[in-house]
């Protein structure tokens, strides 16, 4: 999680300080408008007399105002983004739909801006619309991938099943989702380590945060110890037990038998906990039962090798 916040932070100072320079910008063509904005604006008349000099001054109108068109996008932006996070806070779904929409916002919000700047700089913008549209068709075909995600990811957001703060399993990875965006959608695990899936690609999944969940931990005992005397030593502590977990939810069941292994018979127990403890839950546990059986001489049994030597016998 640090390294996501460190990540965001870095963010967060990269857009202010863009918008410091267009905004910069935009108040240089505001106090020299008359020197570079007029028809006998100082820029355009050729003030020098070198012409490559004269033909890079005569550029400064197209790029204060391209500045312009940049600050006031950035500005929308964080006004839009602030309104949006005002409206869909509050539930894990609401603030699903909140980034999926913000999303889709910054992509529509940069396009019209690049229109804009390309419109400044002279290009013709309804021809460059109209061959877009054929080329969009062109692309599409060939971005067939990129339109499932997208779609994908709408269906994710509005059916519910998975939303931002839910713990899942997808394809083996078990993480936190902390965004479905138009295309990805993307999962942080317990260490802070991220990983990005394509929203087409999430075709089976386990969501593990709708109810509590169940850790279970083996603890093995020696096959000489009564499993009567263990199961009322376990009863009698289970009060005991559950306050050295502060992580559970419930008290610990005793399960009964999970298997006779090499060296051990092996107890299976279990309780409830919140997901994001399920792996807390379980360390709490097996250091809980080991200590109350330590403490009333029911040992943990440790490997062990019976050698038989054939000529004695």
């Amino acid at each position: 999680m640090e390294k996501t916040q460190k990540k965001g932070n870095k963010s967060l100072v990269t857009g202010v300080v863009f918008l410091v320079v267009f905004a910069a910008i935009a108040v240089i063509g505001y106090v020299f408008y008359d020197k570079i904005f007029t028809e006998d604006a100082w820029v355009v008349s050729d003030p020098t007399p070198y012409p490559f000099l004269n033909a890079i001054l005569a550029l400064i109108p197209c790029i204060v105002n391209s500045g312009l068109i940049f600050f006031i996008t950035i500005a929308v932006l964080f006004i839009i983004c602030i309104v949006l996070d005002k409206v869909f806070r509050g539930t894990p779904r609401r603030l699903t739909i909140g980034k999926l929409v913000k999303s889709l916002v910054k992509v529509v919000v940069w396009v019209v801006c690049a229109i804009a700047v390309l419109a400044v700089w002279g290009i013709n913008v309804a021809a460059l619309v109209a061959g877009a549209g054929v080329l969009t068709l062109i692309v599409g075909l060939g971005m067939q991938s990129l339109i499932a995600d997208v779609v994908a990811g709408v269906f994710l957001v509005c059916d519910g099943t998975l939303q931002v703060g839910d713990i899942v399993t997808i394809d083996g990875w078990r993480g936190t989702v902390q965004e479905i965006g138009i295309r990805n959608t993307t999962l942080v695990n317990y260490s802070g380590d991220i990983r990005v899936a394509n929203n087409s690609t999430i075709k089976v999944f386990v969501n593990q945060s709708r109810k509590d969940s169940y850790p279970t931990v083996i603890v093995g005992v020696p096959y000489e110890e009564n499993l009567q005397h263990v199961k009322e030593v376990f009863e009698a502590n289970k009060g005991k037990i559950k306050e050295m977990c502060p992580a559970l939810l419930s008290d610990i069941d005793f399960n009964g038998v999970d298997a006779l292994a090499s060296s051990s018979v092996d107890l299976h127990f279990g309780a409830t906990c919140k997901e994001s403890d399920f792996f807390a839950a379980q360390r709490q546990m097996r250091g809980a039962i080991k200590t109350v059986f330590e403490e009333n001489g029911i040992s943990v049994p440790f490997p062990q090798v019976v050698v038989h030597d054939a000529k004695e016998e």
